[in-house]
């Protein structure tokens, strides 16, 4: 152990050309036999070196080196480093009073200096800090120095002043990986990709006051720099709040964020700017060429689905009618409700001969928490199939991402490609639009009310009429699915 404490601190030695150092001329601390001061405070690559000076206000037999093993680096409210322990030629000693580090024989006025390692990486931009001993349980502590000013310049950031810049970047750029993203539990940093000389960067932007590396963070501060990998997924060293750094694994499906940490696990982030789709790996504003999504019946002709299923598509083609994956029928967009993402088509095809009796009720009515929900879709068809597919789950709340009065939250597994199919409550009633899931967060989806549907019908003026006539109430839930099916649709878009 010796040994690796001996070649740890040579290797910090090795890089003192790299250290940042502030020196210190200020007066001393007040003491009954000695008195101290902050002479120089010493940035390294892996720690950060503080020298003090003290004073013999008297004759001493013995003056002694004392701190305890609960002394920090501070800034604000947030402990920054820990101490760890007294340099002494080439290793880390402990300091504390049974050690008896000094001095004997010390005449009055006479001055030593000794400094104190504390192991880390300080936060760059962090350029007032105070140095405490907490004390021993005893009440014993070293000296203490408050708000001193240091030179660390800050360092690992983009040049972004504000949001508002950083959307007028996205406006420009978005790939589908680019964007804001905020956490889904609203605990977390406000996060923004941008690509930076060819290459993705998380930075920060905000965060809530009770967010514990608040202290640390600038807007504009680089949290990650993003490396493909031929798995899809984006490999990082990211920050964490205290700005110590991980490995971690980043995915994006053009409508959120997982970063999966292989020590604690995923944490979601939903994307909230820019609000269009767009098409991961492509430029600019470019959707890509095709899509889909799930939509369902709600009177003779109308389908009902999400707003950014239709998009900007130039041909709407639905599939599914009366269970028939394999005809298409051309439809055209009736009314659209871009803020709460709601979309009703009609289809236009000579074609098409009707949906046939629909076999469940829409209804207004405000859904419990815990109540039991099931979803209908066509999620991620390229990998899973064209085949409708079930996910059930509950009510999780009254209200969506954010507190959004006009969504539910809801524990069905959500993909992508579900976006805009039905959620029924158990009786096979339709109470939601499903608008989006968050992939890698479990059991945590989101659905419109159908109460926001009808606004639009009237909004636009539409002579639609919402089936009343539920005939699957007392059936199973595998009945329930062989009846709805056939009016649950596969929603092919393209420009």
């Amino acid at each position: 152990m010796k040994q690796i404490i001996i070649t740890f601190l040579a290797c910090l030695i090795s890089v003192l050309c790299n250290a940042q150092t502030t020196y210190f001329n200020e007066s001393w601390s007040p003491g009954a036999s000695e008195c101290g001061r902050l002479t120089a405070f010493e940035i390294k690559e892996d720690g950060v070196i503080v020298t003090i000076e003290i004073k013999a206000l008297k004759a001493l037999k013995r003056l002694r080196i004392f701190s305890t093993y609960n002394t920090y680096i501070t800034s604000g409210n947030e402990k920054l480093l820990n101490l760890s322990g007294l340099v002494v030629g080439n290793e880390i000693k402990s300091c504390g009073l049974s050690e008896n580090w000094g001095w004997d024989n010390v005449a009055m006025g006479e001055i030593r200096s000794y400094q104190l390692f504390f192991k880390g990486t300080l936060p760059s931009g962090i350029t007032t800090i105070s140095i405490i001993d907490y004390g021993d349980y005893r009440g014993n502590h070293g000296f203490c120095f408050f708000d001193r000013k240091i030179n660390n310049p800050r360092k690992n950031y983009l040049n972004y002043q504000s949001e508002y810049a950083i959307k007028q970047y996205l406006d420009q750029n978005n790939d589908g990986i680019c964007g804001i993203y905020e956490p889904i539990d609203d605990s977390g940093a406000k996060l923004a990709c941008v690509i930076h000389e060819g290459e993705y960067c998380i930075i920060y932007l905000s965060s809530p006051s009770n967010y514990s590396g608040r202290t640390f963070w600038n807007i504009g501060d680089i949290k990650a720099k993003l490396r493909k990998t031929p798995s899809g997924l984006m490999k990082a060293e990211w920050y964490m709040s205290n700005k110590t750094l991980a490995t971690v694994y980043i995915l994006f499906d053009g409508v959120s964020m997982v970063v999966n940490d292989i020590k604690t696990g995923d944490y979601a982030y939903l994307k909230t700017y820019p609000t269009t789709y767009s098409n991961i790996g492509g430029t600019n504003t470019n959707q890509p060429t095709e899509w889909s999504g799930t939509g369902y019946a709600i009177a003779p002709g109308y389908i009902v689905t999400n707003n950014h299923v239709i998009g900007e598509a130039k041909t709407i083609t639905i599939k599914g009618v009366k269970g028939d994956i394999n005809i298409g029928y051309s439809a055209e967009v009736m009314a659209t409700d871009k803020v709460n993402d709601i979309a009703i088509v009609k289809i236009n095809d000579a074609n098409f001969k009707g949906f046939g009796q629909i076999p469940y009720a829409i209804q207004q009515r405000m859904a419990d928490v815990g109540e039991d929900v099931f979803v209908l879709g066509y999620p991620l068809t390229q990998a899973l199939g064209n085949e409708i597919k079930l996910t059930n789950g509950i009510v999780s709340s009254r209200t969506g991402y954010q507190g959004d009065i006009a969504t539910y939250q809801i524990s069905a597994p959500i993909q992508p490609g579900n976006s805009g199919g039905p959620m029924f409550d158990n009786k096979g009633n339709v109470i939601g639009i499903v608008v989006a899931g968050v992939p890698g967060a479990d059991n945590v989806g989101y659905a419109i009310k159908t109460s926001y549907l009808k606004i639009l019908i009237e909004s636009a003026g539409l002579n639609i009429k919402f089936p009343t006539n539920n005939t699957i109430s007392t059936l199973s839930l595998a009945e329930k699915v062989k009846k709805l099916k056939n009016f649950v649709y596969y929603i092919e878009c393209s420009k």
